[in-house]
Order: structure tokens, then sequence, then C-alpha cells
């Protein structure tokens, strides 16, 4: 029977997605795992690889180097990075692999019972063996006020927070930030919501560039950002824009729209059109990963992997 509950959470949906994106080109993509639902030929590219980038799991990690000439030498440092996000309260249900960098990238809770459950995520992480362990806030994560980061990061004693900032990990530069465009004011989960005409230069135009790793919650308007329920993207195209022409980092993680997990492999010479003027056929590429773990039912595996600079 379809309830009045229901059919009011269905309004809400419809009421709270983000302003539509119109005109904007989207991002041409080679994917590597989880072909993401209701993408458009343009966006689709095959790909054969020069070298294995691997599936992203323990036993065969993603593969990814700071720089493109490291690639078969010796003595390289590595670091093994061990990520999800939306775990929204199932993380002990989730084997996590060792590694040297655990990262969540958002909405450990649910929004209902947040200011509890946060504290029984940190004490979670906290048993963790990673010797290094990020989080950044996601849109359930209701109990950390955005004014008061200093305040997040001692609910969060057990790791590094991150909110507009940046942490360097034996020599490998992370930003983090948790803003997304927000949804109406009645959609319950809307923390570190922000307004979309501003969000690019307030907040996304302050992410340093030339950066090893980037975490945000949301995602990039056209990479895994599909929403089924209002068939719309909502990635934000701004965000998109400043990590492709300036930013540049070697891997971009984020979450958010769980049906879109997976990673999508970006490369310049695919994307012409989309850079403009700031096409530069040398840039790096850029690995994309939607780290999602609650699927509905299911929940997804950890991503793993392994930096070599």
């Amino acid at each position: 029977m379809f309830k009045a509950s229901t059919y009011l959470w269905c309004c809400c949906l419809r009421r709270c997605h983000v302003q539509r994106v119109r005109g904007h080109p989207a991002a041409a993509l080679h994917h590597l795992t989880h072909f993401p639902p209701y993408e458009v030929d343009e966006q689709v590219l095959p790909f054969s690889p020069t070298r294995h980038y691997g599936t992203g799991t323990e036993d065969d990690p993603f593969t990814i180097y700071r720089d493109p000439q490291l690639i078969g030498k010796d003595n390289l440092k590595r670091l093994r990075f061990v990520c999800i996000s939306d775990t929204h309260n199932q993380i002990h249900k989730i084997k996590i692999p060792n590694g040297d960098v655990f990262v969540h990238c958002g909405d450990a809770v649910r929004w209902s019972s947040a200011a509890r459950d946060i504290l029984v995520y940190n004490e979670f992480v906290g048993a963790l063996p990673h010797r290094h362990k990020l989080f950044i806030g996601g849109n359930h994560c209701v109990c950390l006020d955005p004014k008061r980061p200093e305040q997040s990061q001692k609910i969060l004693s057990n790791m590094i927070y991150l909110q507009d900032s940046m942490t360097d990990i034996e020599g490998v530069q992370i930003y983090g930030s948790p803003w997304r465009p927000k949804r109406g004011i009645i959609y319950p989960a809307e923390a570190f919501g922000y307004d979309p005409a501003r969000i690019r230069e307030e907040k996304w135009s302050n992410i340093p560039a030339d950066i090893d790793i980037l975490l945000t919650h949301g995602p990039p308007y056209s990479v895994r950002d599909y929403h089924p329920l209002t068939d719309e993207r909502i990635g934000d195209p701004g965000l998109l824009d400043e990590v492709i022409t300036r930013v540049r980092p070697r891997i971009h993680l984020f979450g958010h729209m769980h049906k879109c997990r997976g990673a999508s492999l970006y490369k310049s010479e695919n994307n012409q059109v989309l850079e403009g003027d700031h096409f530069q056929p040398q840039s790096n590429d850029i690995l994309f990963v939607n780290l999602a773990i609650h699927q509905g039912k299911t929940l997804g595996e950890p991503v793993v992997i392994d930096y070599y600079y």
C-alpha cells in the first residue's frame, strides 16, 4: 500500500533536488569498474590501456603514480589507501583491508541518530590498524557544526578531520572539503549544503592546485552523479571545472550517489571541448572514484589504491 509518509518523502525528493544543469559539457571517461547507469554514448570511451591499472581490490589495487615518468622505476615510495564512503552505521559489517591510510568520504552515520552514532564510529575507527585515518563530513553528518571544525576534530579524535583543509601524509598532499550544492530546506539530511551559485567561488576555488588527492563528499558534474529518482545528474559543474582545469589531482575520491559507485579514468586528450582554453595534452590523468558503500540491502567493498611517488 502506498502510505502517506511515502508520498511525502517522494514529494520531498522532487522538491529538494539541486538546481538542474543545462548546457554544460559532460566529461568523457574510461570506466574501470562498475559501469554507471544511464551513461550517454558520448561519455563512454573504449579503453586499451598501456598498463594494468588494477581493479581496486585488496589483491589487485588500483596503481596510480604521481608522475607517469615513474612507472617502471625502482625504489619508489608507496602509500596504500583503503577508501570508503556512505557507510551509514554499517561500517562494522565491512571487511576493511589493512593499509597505510584509511579514508572515509562522509556519511558514516544516518542523520536521525548522528550525534550518538558518530561517537560509535570514532571508536570503531580508533581500533583500525592503519597509521593514518582521514574523514570529511557528508550531508548526513548533521552532528558536525560547519562553523566549528575544531569541535568536529575533537569529536573525531581518532582521525584527521578535513574541512576545507589539507594534510601532508609522508609527502603526499591531501585536501578535503565536505560541501555540495544544497537542496531544499525541508530535506532533513542537509549538512554541508551550500548555495549552488556561490559554491565554486567560495569553496572550490580555494582547493590548492596540483595536490595529490582530493576528497569531497559530492561528485563533480557528469562523473558518477546520476540520481535515478529525479532522472538528473546532481554533480556540481563548478567542482568539475576546477578539478580538470586547475587543480588536477591524481585522484579524486567522493561518494554521495550510492548507485554510481565505481572508478573512472579521465584523460585530457578526450576532453578538449570541456577543458577549452585550459587544455594541455600533457596533463596528468585523474582517477575518479565513487566510494559509496551502502547499496540498499547490500554493501559494497572498500577501494584499495597504491599510490607511488
